[in-house]
């Protein structure tokens, strides 16, 4: 799914088959390269827990991209 926030394009890439993870590429308008994120959790644990992952050959990623990710993480995770 692709969403449109602010001047970011966020599209969830998927899960990892468990719904314990969900990736997201952001790209901000005029930006050249995709950041690329996960947020996860396990399952018996609270939110507390949840954990980001950003991977190292990714573009930047705008602190607002994961503020709205978490908030559709919450939903779906």
């Amino acid at each position: 799914m692709e969403f449109v926030v602010g001047d970011m394009a966020i599209t969830t890439v998927g899960t990892d088959g468990d719904d314990r993870a969900i990736e997201f590429l952001v790209r901000p308008e005029g930006a050249v390269e995709e950041g690329h994120f996960v947020i996860f959790r396990e399952h018996d644990q609270d939110w507390e827990a949840a954990r980001l992952g950003i991977d190292p050959q990714s573009g930047s990623v705008p602190v607002a991209a994961v503020a709205w990710a978490v908030e559709f993480a919450r939903e779906y995770l």
